[in-house]
């Protein structure tokens, strides 16, 4: 069998991933890593590495340079407690063990310039950790936007063209939502680049520094080859479905670029401390 010596290196993407109890058979009520496949198998079609990141003592910023981008995944709504706020009887319970490791990895990766892309929670855990805050209990916080906390929701979203998401899905695109919390106000580091017809932002970017992506919605559920074969077995249009399957492929693509000017910038700043000779 022939073996393989790295030469088609595949971005190593972290996954972050949650805990909880085991349900039945021999390990019920034993605490497990949780993760939805979907994920895994996106990024593995877009031609990535997928490593998974439960909650644990944090990590360096040299470990965090080892990836080549972060996605922070969906879960439960955030502690309120992060952005200053007192508890509410709406609020789901939060993991805090899970939120503590994830901002520190994300202050990590904004520091050493690994791309990030937060999907649901994780847009939301991006807002709060770069000084934003959130509406708590949508859609009663927002009663124009819809209801997509009982079930994964399509919605419509309008997009900036000019944004890293605007070039992986256009100007629109019709998204799965599955959210209870979203962005109230957005800090200056971000900007907005999407939003429903209600107001609420559905994705921001970084306004400057390392690539950061934020979707208030799914992207891992509509954009594996499975889904989008089901999509045109419903009768739904070829185009669109080709538009819904560009963030996490994007998202695969740019970090890949990155790392390759991080390693040439490492490069550079090592041949430029070498010793000279004579």
């Amino acid at each position: 069998m022939a073996e393989h010596h790295g030469t088609t290196r595949r971005p190593l993407i972290g996954v972050t991933a949650g805990t909880a109890a085991m349900m039945q058979g021999a390990w019920a009520g034993h605490e497990a890593v949780t993760v939805t496949d979907h994920y895994v198998r996106a990024l593995r079609e877009a031609g990535a590495r997928a490593v998974i990141l439960a909650p644990q003592d944090p990590w360096s910023d040299d470990e965090v340079a080892e990836l080549d981008g972060i996605v922070l995944t969906g879960g439960t709504d955030l502690d309120p407690a992060l952005s200053g706020a007192a508890p509410r009887a709406t609020d789901f319970p939060a993991q805090r063990e899970r939120d503590a490791f994830e901002l520190g990895l994300y202050r990590a990766a904004r520091r050493t310039g690994v791309p990030v892309l937060g999907i649901c929670r994780g847009l939301q855990l991006i807002v709060i950790a770069e000084g934003g805050d959130l509406h708590r209990h949508l859609p009663v916080d927002l009663p124009e936007h819809p209801h997509a906390f009982a079930e994964v929701t399509a919605v419509d979203v309008e997009i900036d063209a000019a944004s890293d998401t605007g070039l992986a899905l256009g100007t629109g695109a019709r998204v799965a939502a599955y959210h209870h919390q979203g962005v109230r106000t957005c800090p200056p580091s971000l900007r907005v680049v999407a939003r429903h017809a209600s107001g609420l932002a559905m994705a921001v970017e970084a306004a400057s520094g390392s690539p950061v992506i934020g979707v208030q919605w799914h992207p891992e559920l509509t954009e594996t080859r499975a889904a989008t074969a089901a999509q045109a077995g419903a009768g739904a249009d070829a185009a669109a479905g080709q538009q819904r399957a560009g963030v996490i492929a994007a998202f695969v693509s740019g970090a890949r670029t990155e790392r390759s000017r991080r390693v040439g910038r490492g490069a550079s700043a090592r041949a430029a401390t070498a010793p000279q000779g004579s």
